[in-house]
């Protein structure tokens, strides 16, 4: 199986791309495999309330298998743009999901790879990862979203350093430049990204998956249409959802917030 599905974890459901013989590079199946099942957990959710994405082996991805590629896909043109607007897909898939996804990458996490990481919510990176946008090493450019959600992640300047000379960041400049959330030891790497999942499983689903669609839909507008977009969600959240109640009582200390409930 190109992609292991672990449901262990109520609330979150553990995704590990399953090439290790390849570094976990991307080729058709393994987009296929994944893009299925980011489609059916979003149908799942609220059970599904976080996603945490992984790679078996020494890498989380490589990139896109080139390999695979030149045994006869990009000799395809109409084949190799398909490919390439899958992934494309694929990538919008993670940025969309109703539920929040967190990345954990060791190893390399480049090219393909990396822009998997710009899709996901957060990032939980080993300080020893090799983490980065080589494409311009090989004369090639971005498919996948790494020109565009690479400067809203961590800004223009550092982007087109990053861009145009292909450097990988280890863990901890990774968490410098704000593109990861926590940089640790590999062999703590896949229980702090479950920790961090099982903390926002933890909370009101409906909290989490409009927080989540508020960041990622009001960066795209101006600050004005944002901030309304905010007040009307708050609306929305106080009038449909049970948990708010609950959370005033928490705060006003008339009641216990649910995970303070006996």
């Amino acid at each position: 199986m190109v992609l292991l599905v672990d449901r262990s974890e109520p609330g979150v459901v553990q995704l590990t791309l399953n090439r290790p013989d390849r570094l976990n590079a991307l080729d058709g199946p393994l987009v296929d495999a994944l893009s299925t099942t980011l489609a059916t957990l979003d149908e799942e959710w609220p059970e599904t309330r976080v996603i945490v994405l992984a790679g078996a082996g020494r890498a989380f991805c490589s990139g896109v298998d080139l390999h695979w590629v030149n045994s006869g896909v990009l000799q395809d043109p109409g084949r190799h743009n398909a490919f390439h607007e899958q992934l494309n897909q694929l990538c919008h898939r993670l940025e969309r999901a109703r539920a929040v996804v967190v990345a954990a990458a060791h190893g390399y996490a480049v090219a393909g790879g990396f822009e998997l990481l710009l899709a996901c919510d957060l990032l939980v990176v080993a300080r020893d990862a090799q983490v980065g946008d080589n494409h311009i090493r090989h004369n090639l450019l971005p498919a996948a979203g790494g020109s565009q959600r690479l400067p809203r992640k961590v800004g223009i300047p550092r982007s087109l350093y990053l861009l145009l000379t292909g450097h990988r960041m280890d863990g901890d400049e990774a968490v410098r430049s704000g593109l990861a959330c926590a940089g640790v030891a590999e062999s703590e790497l896949r229980s702090t990204a479950l920790t961090l999942a099982r903390g926002i499983a933890g909370a009101d689903p409906h909290a989490t998956s409009t927080l989540k669609a508020l960041v990622r839909r009001g960066i795209e507008l101006p600050l004005a249409e944002a901030l309304w977009l905010e007040l009307h969600e708050q609306y929305r959240y106080r009038s449909a959802s049970p948990a708010l109640e609950h959370g005033v009582a928490g705060f006003t200390g008339r009641g216990q917030a649910p995970e303070e409930a006996p």
